[in-house]
């Protein structure tokens, strides 16, 4: 009776070998488990070897980022940002307008007390001008009295010596005739014409008349003094009332001359203070404006990083107003294990990595620290990497011919990079 066989029974039996069985042939997919166990086994090797000894001849940081310092822009003066003209990423340059801060409890004493010296210093003024106007308006009135009154008298004077001219001319002529008369009747008295009696008579009159003469020429003589002392504005008070009337009035000129200018003196000693006083309530205003309404400024470039305090918001004396990143100053903030330390000094290179296709940038180590504290990180835009016990901070900088060659980094305080000793 014959059976059939199965596929498989087909393949262990032979039709060559009558009788005997035939070797089995392993399959193919049996090597697979043994070459994953391969697998395993050289990817745990790696492990080892690259745990264990890659840190020991690595080069490379263990962390690194770009940073930058940070440029704190603050308020010197308590108040409410009333302004605000930064915005994060926007570029500032020394003595751009970043805020302003409004105080409205700044002190006002002192330019309370310049205003209230001010108002009396102008008011002292003011009275001054008014006294100087009124003493000018009086003057002029003075001066017309007294023109008037001195044409009066000059005419006045003038016509009595004209007239007393008339008369020293008439007593001249009469003592000529006088004398005339004396020398006919001393000549008939010779001839016995007349006797010695009429030339006496006649010698008396001529006399007289001549001693009239005499006394009219000094008359004459002090009307002409007056008259020229008239001219010139002199008198002597005299008893008569229009020359006791001029003297009063060029008395009362001079005083009254004499109290404009000094008035005249202390108005421009009042308009000196007042002009100082004016410069120091100009300085105190802009004071108390400044601090009313405070411009803050930046005091160098950067870049905007962080809006602390936007408008409204009460600040005091010293509080950050805008946080920025000085990158001028963009450097590496990178760690190095301990077992690198005594390769690292202040001036050994680095090549630092920021993306994996671009190029590697050079740069060089300006300070070594074991610990980077809150107060330096602080000073920085961005936190430091952790760094475990033993590590070392190293802060480095661009190389001034990594500019010509690769290009300064841009400005992204915070990202990782890879840094690693050339």
């Amino acid at each position: 009776m014959k059976t059939d066989l199965l596929p498989t029974e087909r393949l262990v039996h032979s039709t060559e070998l009558p009788g005997k069985l035939a070797p089995v042939r392993p399959s193919p997919l049996a090597i697979v488990p043994r070459l994953a166990g391969y697998g395993v086994m050289a990817f745990i090797a790696w492990l080892l070897l690259s745990t264990l000894l890659e840190p020991w001849v690595s080069t490379k940081a263990t962390r690194a980022v770009l940073n930058a310092p940070a440029m704190l822009i603050t308020t010197p003066i308590s108040g409410t940002v009333s302004e605000l003209h930064a915005q994060n990423g926007q570029p500032l340059e020394p003595g751009q307008t970043i805020a302003v801060v409004k105080n409205d409890t700044v002190a006002r004493d002192a330019l309370t007390t310049l205003l209230t010296q001010r108002l009396d210093l102008q008011g002292r003024l003011d009275d001054l001008n008014h006294r100087i106007t009124a003493d000018q308006r009086l003057l002029e009135y003075a001066s017309d009295q007294y023109q008037q009154y001195q044409s009066a008298n000059v005419a006045q004077l003038q016509n009595a010596y004209a007239s007393m001219q008339a008369q020293q001319d008439a007593a001249s002529a009469k003592v000529t005739e006088l004398d005339n008369k004396v020398a006919r009747a001393m000549t008939l008295q010779r001839d016995g014409a007349v006797s010695a009696a009429t030339v006496s008579a006649a010698q008396a009159q001529a006399d007289t008349a001549r001693s009239e003469a005499d006394a009219l020429d000094k008359n004459v003589e002090g009307v002409g003094q007056s008259l020229a002392a008239a001219k010139r504005g002199v008198y002597v008070a005299s008893g008569q009332s229009s020359n006791d009337q001029l003297t009063q009035l060029a008395q009362r000129r001079t005083d009254l001359q004499s109290n404009i200018t000094s008035e005249q003196a202390q108005i421009d000693a009042l308009n000196t203070q007042l002009g100082n006083l004016n410069t120091l309530v100009a300085h105190e205003q802009d004071r108390v404006h400044a601090l009313s309404d405070y411009v803050v400024k930046a005091y160098g470039q950067g870049t905007t990083q962080d809006i602390v305090a936007p408008v409204g918001t009460q600040v005091s004396a010293g509080a950050t107003l805008v946080r920025a990143t000085d990158c001028s100053k963009t450097g590496v903030v990178a760690v190095f294990p301990a077992r690198m330390a005594g390769r690292l000094n202040v001036g050994t290179e680095l090549k630092v990595s920021i993306a994996s296709a671009g190029r590697a940038h050079s740069a060089h180590i300006t300070q070594l620290l074991p610990t980077a504290k809150e107060s330096l990180q602080n000073s920085y835009s961005a936190p430091f990497p952790y760094a475990e016990d033993g590590s070392v901070y190293a802060l480095a900088q661009w190389d001034d011919r990594d500019a010509a060659n690769a290009g300064i980094p841009p400005c992204t305080p915070g990202r990782s990079v890879i840094a690693s000793l050339r």
